[in-house]
């Protein structure tokens, strides 16, 4: 059996139309499957990109924004994304208070809810070190991805987060002019301790709301 091996790995004589028959499916697999992972990191790219642009433009704002004005950034986001099916985004402002956050506002499109005190738990970790009283807009989109061809990628979402101060305002005031939005009101009582709020665990503060009573 050894002398066969040998002999064999010497043998230099070959046919070249079975060589082109051994290669060839291995070729395309690795051409087609080429294509499809640098589609799926340009798609993924251009995702964060334009996570960012819709970030920018809400940090310029001054004036008040509505739903409406939110799903348009929806359209804009779906237009920046090749106007891929199946896009949503959404936009949260949140405020720092002594232990934990409160959300000011927060508005989803196209089947995404506005965020709720469970969802922190998912992005709690990527929200930078901020000041007592500080607020911050949390932008979340969603683009799915549908390879063209399954050579080990499957039908997937790529989701983006990103965080962007106010840059001329405080804060960016917020109307709920449709539905699946949500608004901190409490009678406009800035110290009141109802609405949704996240308490930092680690702080030794006791997991209730009554927390905020008093904070800024």
């Amino acid at each position: 059996m050894r002398n066969m091996l040998k002999k064999f790995w010497k043998e230099e004589k070959a046919t070249v139309a079975l060589e082109a028959v051994l290669l060839t499916p291995i070729l395309a697999w690795v051409f087609i499957a080429s294509f499809v992972f640098f589609d799926a990191f340009r798609t993924y790219n251009t995702s964060i990109k334009a996570t960012y642009a819709v970030a920018d433009v809400l940090s310029r704002r001054t004036a008040e924004i509505a739903s409406s004005d939110i799903e348009g950034l929806s359209d804009v986001f779906q237009f920046l994304t090749r106007d891929t099916e199946g896009t949503a985004i959404r936009i949260t402002q949140i405020t720092r208070q002594t232990s934990g956050y409160r959300v000011d506002w927060s508005h989803g499109t196209d089947g995404m809810t506005y965020v709720r005190e469970s969802d922190f738990d998912d992005f709690v970790d990527q929200i930078p070190i901020m000041a007592f009283g500080d607020r911050l807009l949390l932008v979340e989109t969603v683009l799915p991805y549908s390879p063209a061809f399954s050579v080990g990628l499957t039908e997937q979402d790529f989701y983006s987060f990103t965080v962007t101060r106010p840059r001329f305002a405080g804060q960016v005031a917020f109307d709920a002019d449709m539905g699946n939005s949500y608004v901190y009101d409490n009678g406009n009582d800035v110290f009141g301790t109802d609405g949704i709020y996240y308490v930092v665990e680690d702080d030794g503060v006791d997991d209730d709301p009554a927390w905020d009573g008093g904070s800024t």
